[in-house]
């Protein structure tokens, strides 16, 4: 039996290149793996909404369907905002009652948000931003140089450099601000990756959420962590095994 193919969607401020330590051993273990660059991640032209997000999420979800394969799709932090509204009409099950084959089977949430449609992230934060990002103008978000002992908490300091370094400087501020249009949660079996030592998002935010899909009937099952915001990055091993479960391996 074929392996699903593996849609990997990196977090705001984030490039793809922030998966290059667990994109080789997902290959060598026999998957296809899929990412991309979200476009509210820019330093120009900021996306004033969701669409651009939405937009490119269903594209390459699309592609790893191709023909008709099976589909995990793992979000990180803002990515799971973009996926829960991305995905609707993307699960395998609605798929097939189109008569289309394949489609997404499960989604993989790491230390990600979920929100009821109709809430922004804007939403969820009503006091000004934290201290290691700050709004710059009327268009974007700015890391700040403290980001890195917030999102790589648990990486030794020439690490957290290194990687600071490769993220993105800012993102679109609109695509905070706009509001999720769909609970593909509600359709899709999801698992979630509660990152114990996340000082970005806090255990009992994501706990929170975790609650509340399970409370709106959102089929969802949970591991705990002990990383911070970026497991794929101090827990190569333990995220790449996280993901080969959500795709069916046990062993």
């Amino acid at each position: 039996m074929s392996k699903p193919q593996v849609v990997l969607l990196p977090g705001a401020w984030h490039l793809p290149t922030c998966f290059s330590l667990i994109i080789p051993k997902l290959k060598a273990a026999g998957y296809t793996v899929h990412t991309t660059q979200l476009p509210s991640v820019t330093d120009k032209n900021p996306p004033k909404d969701l669409s651009a997000d939405i937009a490119a999420v269903q594209t390459v979800v699309e592609k790893a369907i191709g023909s008709g394969n099976d589909v995990i799709v793992v979000p990180h932090s803002w990515a799971g905002f973009v996926a829960g509204s991305a995905l609707v009409g993307y699960s395998k099950k609605e798929r097939e009652s189109k008569g289309q084959k394949g489609g997404v089977v499960r989604c993989g949430y790491m230390c990600a948000f979920m929100v009821p449609e109709g809430v922004s992230l804007s939403d969820t934060n009503q006091g000004p931003p934290p201290t290691w990002w700050t709004i710059e103008g009327d268009h974007f978000s700015r890391l700040t140089d403290s980001a890195g002992d917030i999102l790589y908490s648990d990486l030794p300091d020439s690490q957290r450099a290194h990687w600071f370094e490769k993220a993105s400087r800012t993102h679109s501020l609109h695509a905070f601000e706009a509001k999720a249009t769909g609970e593909s949660w509600k359709q899709i079996p999801t698992y979630y990756l509660i990152c114990e030592d996340d000082l970005a998002i806090p255990v009992a935010g994501q706990e929170a959420m975790t609650g509340m899909v399970k409370n709106m009937g959102g089929e969802l099952w949970t591991e705990r962590l002990k990383s911070s915001h970026s497991p794929f990055l101090s827990h190569v091993g333990e995220t790449v095994a996280w993901i080969k479960r959500i795709a069916g391996e046990h062993a």
